[in-house]
């Protein structure tokens, strides 16, 4: 396989697999986002959070690993550098999954605030109505 091709390859498999990281992550919380957002009192709110839950999430690892550059910052390359260098161009896709996943965690963590915050609603609504 020549380098331009392995250029070619390599990102796009490394942009799959961090659609797929932000698929998977997802997946495995999307049960629990579910029942949060049904049980929030207001019904557009917990739509709301079914609704852009997956979107950021997949949002998040994709422009993550879309603000990774080839080119370099301080130290530019040229496409004919990039190419012949097979491995810098495996190291770039290691920033991009890495970037990709430390995206996730923070998008994770953002989350985990919002549904924080609705889980606090939820315990006033429940009190406001026991008594």
């Amino acid at each position: 396989m020549s380098n331009e091709t392995y250029l070619i390859v390599s990102y796009l498999a490394a942009g799959l697999l961090c659609f797929l990281f932000g698929w998977g992550a997802c997946v495995w919380l999307r049960r629990s986002v579910n029942g949060i957002a049904d049980a929030v009192p207001q019904r557009k709110w917990g739509d709301l959070l079914r609704r852009s839950f997956p979107i950021s999430l997949v949002l998040f690892a994709l422009i993550s690993f879309l603000s990774v550059t080839y080119y370099g910052g301080c130290d530019p390359r040229t496409y004919e550098k990039i190419v012949t260098d097979r491995d810098y161009i495996t190291q770039v896709n290691q920033q991009q999954l890495s970037k990709s996943l430390d995206s996730l965690a923070l998008a994770v963590g953002i989350w985990g605030g919002i549904i924080l915050l609705g889980l606090v609603a939820i315990r006033r609504a429940e009190k406001s109505v026991s008594k």
